[in-house]
């Protein structure tokens, strides 16, 4: 294989894009599901292509709240506005470019594992595991995860013009390609934000050359490319600075989304080492896929006895482990663990909390380095030599097992992602301590009219989640248009309670008490609270 003709060697890349656009096509007749509602498809922004400038001068979120978010992704919401434009308000032109854009990440994936491992085998294994992995399908199936799309492909595009640069035959042509990998990593932080610490992978993978000669030896002192990537991230930062006012991360992060948010530090970091475990076993049995993993899905490790603590703490030490083994070796190692380290940093909630404790997208990126292990791992089995015949063999036959199960895995899960009452009704199941997916799949069944099943779901995420306003607000409704005015009541101004500054609680007592057969005592009791309300409005 390492005399492979140029011809032979595009073969494989190509291979492992027509693999991965396979194992997403399925997802061209998905709709809109969760954020594709607000940021896509009922965006005022993307209607034009014309405001395609004032993209890069808005948050986000369209509804107002996006500085509160913390969020700035002007590239991906521009690609949204071309979608509009070339294929209307039709989903599957959009998700043909999702599937399109995986493909695209999935063939840069070879090329980063090529010139990173030392047989085609490496590079191969890696990318194909990359296409096929179902950890991917939020990504990929649900519109909003272009913004993992575009990272990932921006990132690893710099990547590799990095490493083109001390390879180039001329200053100019060094230069050229040293632009073009400052511009792709500044496309990158401006899709999404996560892709900040990109160079720290750049960096691992120059310092494994560092003893050695030549070009890629050289490169790790090339002062030129760090200072052009500086450029690049300080002007990424300056443009979220003058949009969002600063450069944190969500303000508006809440506990019932991340349960971390005010559980205290020990508490935020040890449950984040744990779900770093949690995204480690998705990726080698991802068997249980969810779109939602907010409280209670996931319970806060809130004491160094709690064996989950252990396991984060252990599964650390491994991935530092890697690392020091990578730097001594000077092997793929190091940059498959760098990998994973740089890409779940920001999202981790280790250095403050983020706007979700778990999400599956999350995992795009960092996932290449579980990747880069595993087929940095397969080759070295499969290229043994000597009486490791068998050895090959069974490694061979494990993997191509290994691709077509998670392939199918893949192929399965999409369907989920089709529009928020397929999610929610089939993840419920998945993850049934989830509030916010039994309060879904209690939306869901109350506009099919299944006020039973409704009921029980919202009973149900209230039972996980108390002061869930949304739900008590729901459910209020529900129990008002059976004349459940008992219950009704409670639940209204429990939401109205909990959450004051939304009105619809407050909206929907004030039809409440107009109705004639609420009774009495009943009615004087909205009264009052409409009355102490009002005046508290006017104060």
């Amino acid at each position: 294989m390492r005399g492979a003709s140029p011809r032979l060697s595009w073969i494989w890349p190509a291979l492992v894009g027509v693999i991965a656009a396979a194992a997403y096509v399925n997802t061209l007749g998905n709709g809109y599901a969760l954020d594709d509602v607000d940021i896509v498809r009922d965006n005022p922004n993307l209607r034009s292509v014309a405001n395609v400038p004032l993209l890069f001068a808005t948050p986000y979120w369209p509804d107002g709240s996006g500085t509160d978010s913390g969020l700035y992704r002007p590239v991906t919401l521009s690609t949204f506005a071309v979608d509009r434009a070339v294929f209307g308000s039709d989903p599957a032109g959009a998700h043909g470019v999702n599937v399109a854009l995986h493909a695209l990440v999935s063939i840069l994936a070879w090329f980063a594992a090529r010139r990173v491992g030392t047989r085609y085998g490496t590079a191969l294994l890696a990318a194909l595991l990359f296409a096929v992995h179902p950890i991917h399908a939020e990504a990929v199936a649900n519109l909003v995860g272009r913004s993992e799309l575009l990272a990932g492909a921006g990132v690893l595009a710099a990547w590799l013009c990095h490493r083109r640069s001390p390879e180039a035959p001329s200053r100019g042509r060094s230069l050229a390609w040293d632009l073009a990998a400052a511009l792709s990593y500044g496309l990158a932080v401006l899709s999404k934000e996560t892709a900040i610490l990109a160079p720290l992978v750049f960096l691992a993978d120059d310092l494994r050359a560092v003893g050695g000669s030549g070009p890629r030896t050289a490169r790790a002192g090339n002062v030129r490319a760090w200072v052009m990537f500086a450029a690049a991230l300080v002007a990424t930062l300056a443009m979220r600075v003058a949009v969002l006012g600063g450069v944190r991360g969500a303000a508006d992060a809440i506990p019932v989304d991340n349960p971390v948010v005010d559980a205290g530090a020990f508490a935020r970091c040890a449950t984040a080492l744990w779900i770093q475990v949690r995204y480690a076993l998705l990726m080698v049995w991802p068997a249980r896929l969810c779109s939602d993993y907010s409280f209670d899905a996931i319970p806060v490790v809130r004491t160094a006895l709690d064996p989950r603590f252990a396991a984060g703490l252990l599964f650390t030490l491994g991935i530092a482990a890697l690392v020091v083994h990578g730097w001594r070796r000077r092997s793929p190692v190091l940059v498959g663990a760098t990998l994973w380290i740089a890409f779940f940093l920001p999202t981790s909630n280790l250095i403050f909390p983020v706007g979700a404790l778990m999400a599956e997208r999350f995992a795009y990126l960092p996932s290449l380095g579980f990747c880069v292990l595993a087929g940095h791992l397969g080759a070295s089995l499969a290229g043994a030599g000597g009486r490791a015949r068998r050895l090959r063999q069974a490694t061979v036959v494990t993997a191509i097992l290994a691709l077509v199960a998670l392939g199918a895995r893949t192929w399965h899960r999409n369907p989920a992602w089709k529009d928020n009452a397929s999610l929610a009704l089939h993840d419920v199941r998945i993850m049934p301590r989830s509030a916010k997916l039994q309060a879904g799949a209690g939306i869901v069944l109350a506009e099919r009219g299944e006020r039973a099943s409704a009921e029980r779901h919202f009973l149900a995420a209230l039972a996980i989640y108390p002061d869930y306003a949304q739900v008590h607000y729901n459910l209020g409704i529900l129990l008002s248009r059976r004349g459940a005015w008992s219950g009704a009541v409670e639940h209204l101004l429990r939401s109205s309670v909990l959450s004051p500054a939304n009105p619809r609680a407050l909206e929907a007592l004030s039809r409440v008490v107009e109705d004639p057969s609420l009774p009495e005592d009943l009615r004087r009791r909205v009264e009052r609270h409409l009355a102490t309300a009002g005046r508290a409005r006017t104060f």
